[in-house]
């Protein structure tokens, strides 16, 4: 062995330590996307491109601006009425109004000009007129317009693109503004047939639930998806926290499927966990992990969970000789630390691992994952949204979009119908 001198001898110390440390970065770095509890959604995703300090909309003072009246006017139509539509009594007129409507036919742009009839009710004491009943109220935008952007929007595609795709296809100029007000403005009209999605939810035997980081303006926001047999419920807060999961499904008695985030234990219901993410956590460490005592552990807990589903048995005895197998593993102690973990993790759980042997029930969440999925994909796009309005009214849409999916509907025609039931009763106008 040559001879080393003591200043080279520290030299090569100090190389030594400098490697070290930046090999503990890299494994850090080599974690983020090799870990098997953080979603591929989460990775390098780019927060600081909707920040900045710039405020949204026009300069304090400055003039507002609406659309302008258009000038080809396709067909002209007149409504008056009879009777006054509240009470049926008699009326008198008090001249006209103009009113003009954007709609879209295959291929081509349409507007209609509204020759509507205004008159005097004696007995309410008010000016009443016929209702439009395919434009919301106030909107440019008819009805047929307005839900194709929604349909564009809740399938992923930005607000740029469904700009190109109005143009190219319609030869209609839009601006993202008038875009995003035309989706909030819908969303705003169907607030309590959205409850109603809510309180349907609620009667599912089955409840599929997951949550996914949308960034708002720069800042955490998450978006909750809750789904059912014939229901989705959608919905994006500023919290992951149990507040949200409470507001939702705070009476539920059925079954909830979810992965082992401890915003859910706030339930009492009957819960199944999703049994793919533990397996996948599982194999994870088996194969990364190089101790001994840490891949015994995750093959008998993978074993447990075969033999379970390999029986295809749905009794409680089925499910107590279960959890007793079960808690054979994980009542002995460890001295592996991630063993330690696992542990915790399923002791607290313990009664929501083997549900679905004795009740015939799906042992995944991923129904609720693939509900997600377009608005991960949108979001990828467009590193978030730049207001909480704004998402909220993307994920009321996106709500009522996958319901009519899940009972075999139309969307347009089945949103069109919850608005024009309600335009024509009156009880939004």
């Amino acid at each position: 062995m040559p001879f080393v001198s003591d200043e080279e001898w520290s030299s090569i110390q100090a190389e030594i330590e400098v490697l070290k440390k930046k090999n503990a970065e890299l494994e850090a770095r080599l974690a983020r996307y090799e870990n098997p509890n953080t979603p591929s959604s989460m990775s390098n995703v780019k927060f600081h491109l909707i920040g900045g300090n710039k405020k949204p909309g026009r300069p304090k003072g400055h003039e507002g601006t609406g659309r302008k009246k258009p000038e080809d006017i396709d067909q002209r139509k007149s409504l008056a009425l009879k009777v006054c539509p509240h009470c049926g009594g008699k009326i008198k007129k008090k001249g006209k109004r103009k009113r003009y409507t954007t709609d879209i036919q295959p291929g081509k742009a349409s507007n209609t000009e509204w020759d509507i009839q205004r008159s005097y009710c004696s007995k309410c004491h008010k000016i009443v007129e016929p209702i439009v009943a395919t434009a919301l109220p106030n909107s440019r935008f008819g009805l047929t317009l307005a839900l194709y952007i929604t349909f564009l929007s809740v399938l992923g595609i930005t607000l740029s693109k469904i700009r190109v795709i109005l143009l190219h296809d319609y030869g209609l100029q839009v601006s993202k503004a008038m875009l995003a007000n035309t989706i909030e403005q819908l969303a705003n009209y169907l607030g309590s047939d959205y409850e109603k999605l809510r309180q349907q939810l609620l009667k599912e035997s089955d409840v599929f639930a997951d949550e996914t980081s949308h960034p708002i303006h720069g800042k955490n926001g998450w978006l909750w998806t809750f789904i059912g047999k014939t229901v989705a419920y959608l919905t994006v807060e500023k919290s992951r926290g149990q507040k949200v999961v409470k507001k939702v499904l705070s009476s539920y008695n059925g079954i909830l499927h979810s992965d082992f985030w401890s915003a859910y234990n706030i339930l009492k219901c009957d819960k199944q966990k999703c049994l793919a993410h533990l397996k996948r956590h599982l194999h994870f460490v088996k194969e990364k992990k190089v101790g001994k005592e840490l891949k015994w552990y995750a093959v008998r807990l993978l074993n447990l969970l075969r033999y379970a589903a390999n029986e295809n048995k749905h009794t409680p005895e089925f499910r107590a000789f279960c959890e007793k197998r079960l808690h054979t593993i994980i009542n002995k102690e460890y001295a592996d630390k991630d063993c330690c973990r696992l542990n915790k993790t399923l002791r607290r759980h313990s009664r929501e691992i083997f549900l679905f042997t004795e009740k015939e029930t799906e042992t995944t969440n991923n129904k609720a994952e693939r509900s997600i999925r377009p608005w991960v994909i949108k979001r990828k796009n467009t590193y978030g949204s730049y207001s909480i309005e704004g998402a909220k009214a993307h994920a009321v849409m996106a709500s009522f979009y996958q319901t009519s999916q899940l009972q075999g509907l139309e969307y347009e025609p089945f949103i069109k119908g919850l608005i024009q039931n309600s335009l024509l009763d009156g009880t939004r106008n």
